[in-house]
């Protein structure tokens, strides 16, 4: 094989190409001349070239700095390069650098085994120049290849992993949403007040059943439909859009009471409270309108004003007849003296029996008007009219 060198400190620093970043190249053969014939072969300024004598320091030298290739000689006494290159095969982290045999074996057997233990080439001495050179660039080129797309590779797992977590919380995320919806859209299903959402143009987006209920419309009906169907006429409309754009730039909430229509056209009281739907940056994205019907509210407060209108009355007319009572008596008995003065037949007589007569009629209706003005208004809610003459109930 030629003279052996004890140590590497016998090639020359010269000899040996290092620049940063470059094609890492090793050489390993156990003859100074073959490693200083390689040198000189693949001397150019972006190679560095580490020629190492002995494979158990190109080993444990591999492993500390792995290069981008590795040129093999196959014939050294301590350790074979076969078993320098089942070596490197066997660690994950060397396994996939390319390794070329430089050998004067010729045999098939010898290739064979080589590319068996997984070298890419197999270079034969001697050797020309131009054919290693073409040869290292073209594995140093693959290689290059193969890393990139390794690369990209983990670079792509790692987005896939990364896609994969980002699904899984959007899939969580997605799924309370779902949950909240769910839970709001029950809640607001079972309001007893009517509720409709609204865009900020006024539009409808949707209405609870309560909301079907006291319109007469079906959700589908209103879905999409301009908040006019609700209104009397196009001006009330407009001056209800004028007090919700007053709440609005005054940023609180209204409540106020409004007439409004249903879908069979009759028109009912009702009472506001309208609320805006707003984003961190006060933008309006919508509008929540809560209509509670005010007609029975309306009939109780009229029944009630008619009840205390009754009663005033009642009252009065318990005055008015008590004030009546002492004149009626005076009379009666100022009437009862005439008659004992006069003759049954005269004139007179029969005029203060009529008079006597519409007196008696009096104090019974006197009567029943005291009587009515202490009952409780509760007996005459409908303020009905009772012919006090002709009642029965009161005698």
């Amino acid at each position: 094989m030629g003279n052996k060198l004890n140590n590497q400190s016998d090639i020359s620093n010269s000899q040996v190409v290092q620049i940063a970043e470059k094609s890492n190249i090793v050489l390993v053969d156990d003859v100074s001349a073959n490693l200083r014939l390689l040198v000189g072969i693949l001397a150019r300024p972006d190679y560095m070239i580490r020629p190492i004598l002995d494979p158990l320091m190109a080993i444990s030298a591999i492993k500390a700095d792995p290069p981008d290739i590795i040129l093999l000689d196959i014939m050294m006494p301590t350790m074979s390069g076969y078993d320098v290159c089942a070596c490197l095969k066997a660690d994950p982290d060397t396994a996939d650098i390319p390794i070329i045999f430089i050998t004067a074996k010729d045999d098939v057997e010898d290739k064979i085994k080589g590319f068996s233990l997984g070298a890419v080439d197999y270079i034969t001495k001697p050797f020309q120049a131009a054919d290693v050179t073409a040869r290292v660039q073209i594995h140093l080129k693959m290689y290059s290849l193969q890393k990139n797309l390794r690369k990209q590779a983990e670079d792509m797992e790692v987005l896939n992993q990364e896609l994969a977590r980002v699904i899984v919380e959007r899939q969580k995320a997605e799924s309370l949403l779902q949950e909240s919806y769910i839970w709001l859209h029950n809640v607001f299903d079972a309001l007893k007040e009517s509720v409709i959402i609204l865009t900020p143009d006024r539009f409808i987006i949707d209405v609870n059943p309560a909301a079907e209920k006291i319109f007469g419309y079906s959700k589908d009906e209103l879905k999409g439909r301009a908040s006019e169907i609700f209104h009397v006429d196009y001006d009330h409309y407009l001056e209800f859009q004028k007090k919700i754009d007053e709440s609005f730039n005054s940023g609180n909430t209204v409540l106020f009471e409004y007439r409004l229509k249903r879908k069979d056209g009759t028109i009912f009281p009702s009472e506001h409270s309208v609320a805006f739907l707003k984003t961190d940056e006060h933008k309006l994205i919508g509008i929540v309108s809560v209509v509670r019907d005010l007609t029975k509210k309306k009939e109780a407060e009229d029944k009630l004003i008619e009840s205390e209108k009754l009663k005033a009355i009642l009252e009065i007319t318990g005055a008015v007849c008590h004030e009546l009572n002492q004149p009626l008596m005076n009379i009666s008995g100022y009437s009862e003296l005439a008659l004992m003065d006069s003759s049954p037949r005269s004139p007179v007589y029969m005029k203060l029996k009529k008079i006597q007569q519409q007196i008696e009629r009096m104090a019974i209706i006197t009567k029943k008007l005291m009587q009515i003005s202490r009952y409780k208004t509760k007996y005459y809610p409908d303020g009905k009219i009772i012919d006090l003459a002709e009642s029965s109930d009161l005698n």
